[in-house]
């Protein structure tokens, strides 16, 4: 959801897909007079129209909006909805600074991102443990409260890696593609005075442009070679044939798993679970 867009005063709803090379796109936009549930469900019900003919929708991300939540159920009731980690760590902070009126600091910062990147259900069961003791060490009983109560109970399952990762999400945890596309677009219109006939014209020359820069990333994984690929002779196979944004995370785990080797670092299976891409210990294994 975007503002300032119009004369009308109007939200304006965008919903935005990504490539397989990792290029963001605009598969629809929408304006509604209230952001209001049954809006929400007019919007959904046609995207899901277009889309019938073409793909399954199998995923979806949004903030922690519980009218488009609710809608997102009732229109797409076999897809997986997550939720974005960004929105809701930012809540945690917020509230954090006004039970403690201090911010949370690196050390909460990073038991909480490593709670909701629990590659297992024990994982993070141990490391719940670990946050609420810190906590409590701390005196911050309140936040824990908020914290277990407000998301850990209610939705943890939407965000926390061992439930988000048991669908094929790509990696996409965040909305940081839709602020970034929500920008993209507030370019191309150059102010917030404009008509609806102007937005569409708009629209129309930024999915132009869109298309051309993803026709462009897919040429250039069919016939490009990276320098960075090419010296690993076990990519032979793939090069040309998937596209680079893969083959490069490939390249990441390839290199964990000398580490893994080395007892350096440990797998946490991310890439496998959320990619269907070997993961640093099935490289290893082979």
């Amino acid at each position: 959801m975007t503002y300032n867009t119009n004369m009308y005063d109007w939200p304006l709803v965008q919903f935005i897909g990504v490539t397989s090379t990792s290029k963001s796109f605009c598969i629809a936009t929408a304006f509604v007079i209230r952001e209001r549930q049954r809006n929400f469900t007019w919007a959904l019900e046609k995207l899901k129209q277009m889309l019938d003919d073409c793909m399954e929708t199998r995923v979806i991300l949004t903030d922690v909006d519980q009218a488009l939540m609710n809608t997102c159920d009732a229109v797409f009731p076999n897809a997986t909805k997550n939720l974005c980690r960004w929105h809701i760590s930012e809540n945690i902070r917020r509230k954090f600074k006004g039970l403690c009126k201090t911010d949370m600091g690196t050390d909460f910062a990073y038991l909480w991102k490593v709670l909701y990147q629990s590659p297992t259900i024990q994982e993070y069961d141990n490391r719940r443990i670990n946050m609420e003791r810190h906590l409590m060490q701390d005196n911050r009983a309140e936040v824990w409260q908020y914290i277990r109560t407000s998301w850990l109970d209610p939705y943890r399952h939407k965000f926390v890696a061992c439930w988000i990762d048991e669908r094929r999400n790509y990696g996409e945890t965040t909305t940081n593609r839709v602020e970034s596309q929500h920008a993209n677009l507030k370019r191309y219109l150059g102010g917030s005075n404009n008509s609806l006939d102007t937005i569409a014209r708009h629209i129309l020359k930024m999915v132009d442009s869109q298309m051309k820069e993803i026709g462009k990333s897919f040429h250039e994984s069919r016939s490009k070679v990276m320098e960075g690929h090419r010296q690993h002779v076990w990519l032979k196979k793939l090069i040309n044939r998937v596209s680079t944004h893969a083959l490069g995370l490939l390249v990441n785990e390839y290199e964990l798993m000398h580490k893994l080797r080395d007892g350096e670092a440990s797998c946490d299976h991310h890439l496998y679970s959320s990619s269907g891409l070997p993961c640093a210990c099935r490289l290893r294994d082979t």
